[in-house]
């Protein structure tokens, strides 16, 4: 029994150990199925494809049929004259009346009508809008698509930045609890007072609550990963990448070749054209309608279950509607039509102004970060040869305690910022390629 317990115990173990490896592509996968945000866009979609066939099937024929059936309970009589009794007086007569039934059992009914659009210009117009409305919401769904994936970028490189900070912390803090013991040590032994001593206590005790922020940052950080992605918050997971390599700083791009490419800009471009079909839609009421309608009814009354005494209607006809006095209603209609159309205008030519901006901004920041990282990876190894040598000269006595927290934290830093300009990079990378259009998993 306690064999069997033990085995249940290191195979717990072993599957809580087994964390689940995440590389960059299989994150951004994750977030692409599961992103809440992506669903709605994604029921967009479906709204459009359902408003497209509602507009179409106005310009269809309808076909409605209707059947009946009526029992009827009691018999319905009516007076009738069936004689005339003369009286003696000349040219005065009596008329007799009889109660006959005038209802039958069973009632029939059943009848088919056609109705047909021949000319509306609304009619024509909303299909043309909602084949627009399709395509712009596409463009939006890629839009938000591209946004979503570039944020998923930034979240998985954003937690193996603090993964990375944190075992920075880790190991300042290590460093500095070897540095009180050695200088507990000396103490001990009179080599150095007790001053030198408490400050290296303090040194190693202030890095503690330190280390202690930068696990809370990324459990934070993880808690968003997984949200993000709908993730089981209790699975364990290791992120597959490096901060070592990063792609090359891109050549710039005319602004102009960057439209076609674009969702967010093809759909305010959809957008003009989706307002310039509303106004002209919003016009067509002006002119008159024409539908043509076709009718065929049948009923017939019988005691029996059989189609007796029935009758019949056929008819064809055509409907002109005119519209004459509104109340103003269709010009205010068109005023807001046209303002609508006006204002997506606007739009598409600030978003031009904002794209051109927004390129130069993203590619001015990488220039920036690219100079940052070649500047703090030589910053890193010049501070990590002197807390080397602060280290060595430290426990030698040629060195105070003073000098080796100077170089300490002079390394610590260096580090941090290392990390956090290779990290700044690559999400200005990730928005370099929003803002061209072309979002890539590397």
């Amino acid at each position: 029994m306690k064999k069997i317990l033990l085995i249940c115990i290191l195979v717990a173990a072993a599957v809580n150990l087994a964390a689940l490896d995440i590389t960059l592509e299989d994150y951004v996968k994750l977030v692409e199925k599961n992103s809440k945000q992506l669903m709605t866009a994604a029921k967009e979609l479906e709204i459009a494809n359902a408003t497209e066939k509602a507009a179409k099937s106005q310009a269809l024929p309808m076909i409605g049929a209707e059947a009946g059936y009526k029992r009827n309970l009691l018999e319905i009589k009516q007076p009738v004259p069936v004689g005339a009794i003369v009286d003696t007086a000349p040219g005065f007569a009596q008329l007799m009346y009889q109660d006959l039934v005038v209802s039958t059992n069973n009632e029939f009914t059943f009848g088919l009508g056609l109705n047909q659009q021949i000319f509306n210009l609304k009619v024509f117009n909303a299909i043309k809008a909602s084949k627009q409305y399709k395509l712009m919401s596409g463009y939006i769904y890629d839009a938000q698509k591209h946004a979503i994936l570039t944020i998923a970028k930034k979240v998985y490189y954003q937690n193996y930045l603090l993964e990375q900070l944190l075992e920075v912390r880790k190991s300042v803090e290590s460093n500095t609890y070897e540095n009180y013991l050695n200088a507990k040590n000396k103490f001990n032994t009179g080599i150095i007072s007790e001053f030198d001593f408490l400050r290296a206590e303090v040194e190693w005790k202030t890095k503690i609550p330190e280390t202690l922020q930068a696990q809370r940052n990324l459990d934070l950080a993880r808690i968003n990963l997984k949200n993000l992605a709908g993730m089981d918050e209790n699975e364990e997971i290791t992120l597959k990448t490096s901060l070592s390599e990063y792609p090359d700083i891109p050549e710039l791009i005319p602004v102009s070749d960057i439209f076609a490419d674009r969702p967010d800009y093809k759909a305010t471009a959809a957008e003009v054209s989706l307002r310039e079909i509303n106004l002209k839609a919003a016009r067509s009421d002006h002119f008159p309608t024409l539908k043509g309608n076709i009718l065929f009814a049948v009923s017939a009354a019988s005691d029996q279950f059989a189609l007796d005494n029935n009758r019949k209607v056929a008819q064809i006809g055509i409907t002109v509607s005119v519209p004459v006095f509104t109340g103003g209603a269709l010009l205010a209609q068109d005023r807001k039509a046209k303002s609508e159309y006006e204002q997506s205008v606007i739009r598409l030519d600030q978003l031009k102004e904002n794209v051109a901006a927004n390129i130069s901004s993203i590619y001015l920041t990488l220039k920036e970060a690219q100079q940052r990282i070649v500047s703090a990876e030589a910053t890193v190894e010049t501070a990590k040869k002197a807390y080397n040598i602060a280290q060595t000269s430290y426990r030698a006595g040629i060195a105070t305690q003073l000098d080796l927290k100077d170089a300490t934290t002079s390394y610590e830093l260096s580090n941090i910022n290392f990390i956090s300009s290779i990290y700044e990079y690559l999400a200005a990378y990730f928005d370099w390629e929003q803002a061209i259009g072309k979002v890539i998993v590397q």
